[in-house]
């Protein structure tokens, strides 16, 4: 039986032209239709993700930013709501700088940069967000005193390479780290994880994880995966993250939700049975 359905936004639900299928639509809408909660659990900012989780008609607050926030796409009501804290975000900030990645912060719902350059620009060229370019971003935070959702550290974009190992050492001991494809890092506070929002979710609506579903096809997806009653990974996932799902659908390019959606509603019949 399944009670919630989450996906991941991008790499899952999104084609690689950031766009949702038709199929995927049809599938979402039928989940609905027959009285399972559906939400979207993303690494995107809330102003982000909001257009496509009106587009779906999503009935359950969304998951952004990792899992720090969860907020209503409606009534715009928060839920939960765990950032970055300032002190932390400035030794991360400095470290970051350090190695050589694009920093972006996320504050009031806002994207905040040092300046606009090419990283920021590629960033921007698949999320329509409000921007700001205000210098020194550790100044910025100790001027304001303000935490951050999450940061999102980019790398190489033409030669994407993994996370140095003493980097990432460095990193963990003060945040999360995790990572969502390219080379790119995800940062949250200690705690946060798609995982633990999916629980809050679920408690949420009285559901218990043996009766929740999620679909995703990254390292930051594997906390949900894992909760959930049958995790899904996508087929352009990594290896690791097949391994812990329970089922493995088809690519984001080849309607993998509405596959997986497919499957969910197979197992319930053949369990009915």
């Amino acid at each position: 039986m399944c009670k919630l359905f989450v996906t991941d936004a991008d790499g899952s639900l999104l084609d690689s032209n950031n766009k949702i299928s038709e199929a995927n639509i049809n599938a979402i809408n039928e989940l609905r239709s027959k009285g399972i909660i559906y939400t979207i659990a993303t690494g995107r900012m809330f102003s982000s993700i909001l257009p496509y989780a009106l587009e779906l008609k999503v009935n359950a607050p969304v998951i952004c930013f990792n899992g720090a926030l969860i907020k209503d796409a409606y009534t715009k009501k928060v839920y939960y709501y765990n950032p970055i804290q300032s002190e932390d975000a400035i030794k991360a900030i400095n470290i970051l700088k350090d190695s050589g990645y694009q920093v972006n912060l996320y504050i009031d719902d806002r994207l905040v940069v040092e300046e606009i350059n090419e990283k920021v620009e590629w960033y921007l060229s698949f999320n329509r967000v409000e921007v700001d370019a205000v210098g020194d971003l550790a100044e910025y935070i100790r001027k304001t005193g303000k935490g951050t959702a999450k940061i999102y550290a980019i790398g190489d974009i033409k030669n994407p390479a993994p996370v140095e190992p003493e980097v990432y050492d460095e990193l963990s001991k003060i945040v999360l780290v995790s990572t969502s494809g390219g080379g790119h890092l995800e940062i949250n506070a200690k705690g946060v994880s798609k995982g633990n929002a999916l629980k809050t979710l679920a408690n949420m609506y009285n559901i218990k994880r043996d009766l929740v579903a999620a679909v995703g096809d990254n390292l930051n997806d594997l906390s949900m995966i894992e909760y959930a009653g049958f995790g899904i990974a996508m087929a352009n996932a990594p290896e690791l993250v097949k391994i812990k799902s329970d089922f493995v659908t088809k690519s984001n390019n080849d309607d993998g939700v509405a596959f997986a959606i497919n499957k969910i509603f197979a197992r319930q019949q053949s369990l009915a049975v």
